[in-house]
């Protein structure tokens, strides 16, 4: 990294190279120890305003940490243990086998851990959206693994809290995201790991106002399986809008390891 485009952190100083884990266009996670830190995205070159956007980005995901986590020492299952929100921060434990995405690229899971895995994000899906909040963006670089190879979701940048009240089966939020472009995602996530192929469909597209919309795909849009795959079933019910809910996957990927 050049000296011109350098990261700093919330406190002013150079955040060292080698404890980047990753960086996003608002915010850039560091390692510490066993935490990853989650900061506003700050370089030396920045303007005031992007300094401000990319802290009250920080700030919306710490208010959905907030919801989902309230206790930072009990982990909601399923989901990256947040260990706290000091300052503008986000403090997760940190994941030492990376993220599903790369740990397929170069190994293939068998049958077992792949159950293990859709069973691990049906029931991080599902606490999120108990308590009311979608993800909307479950993807393959957003699942992390632990040195176990158990997978929790993380990132939650991009999600969107719902009242308590809200009915989340017929519920859509301002981009026309519901429980139902979560589930289509993670069944695109689900076939990724299966097939170890990367779909490459995305459910999000600019209007003619250059507003982000999210477009449930249609079948056609989706990949083929083979009748063959053991998750054929699992995966086109997730593709289909109001096949089935949370729950209710929960229960089918609980029918398929016990058959």
């Amino acid at each position: 990294m050049s000296s011109q485009h350098r990261l700093i952190d919330d406190e002013g100083y150079y955040i060292k190279s080698r404890t980047i884990i990753a960086v996003g266009k608002e915010t850039v996670i560091v390692r510490r120890g066993d935490v990853a830190i989650k900061i506003p995205v700050i370089y030396n070159h920045s303007t005031p305003e992007e300094v401000k956007e990319h802290r009250r980005f920080t700030r919306l995901e710490q208010e959905v940490w907030k919801r989902v986590q309230r206790n930072f020492h009990t982990p909601v299952e399923g989901i990256v243990q947040c260990l706290g929100l000091p300052g503008r921060t986000i403090e997760m434990k940190y994941m030492s086998g990376g993220t599903i995405e790369n740990w397929i690229e170069q190994h293939t899971p068998c049958y077992q851990l792949q159950l293990q895995w859709f069973r691990q994000l049906a029931t991080g899906l599902h606490n999120l959206h108990r308590r009311r909040v979608l993800h909307r963006d479950i993807l393959a670089r957003n699942i992390l693994l632990d040195d176990s190879l158990n997978a929790e979701i993380m990132d939650l940048g991009a999600s969107k809290i719902m009242p308590m009240d809200t009915v989340m089966a017929h519920a859509v939020d301002s981009s026309d995201c519901s429980i139902w472009t979560d589930l289509c995602q993670l069944g695109l996530v689900f076939y990724e790991i299966v097939t170890q192929r990367q779909p490459n469909i995305a459910l999000f597209y600019y209007n003619s106002q250059n507003v982000q919309i999210t477009r449930f795909p249609s079948r056609d849009m989706l990949p083929v399986m083979s009748r063959k795959l053991w998750a054929r079933d699992i995966i086109e019910t997730c593709w289909k809008k109001g096949g089935f809910g949370v729950s209710a996957l929960c229960q089918s990927i609980g029918l398929e390891a016990s058959s």
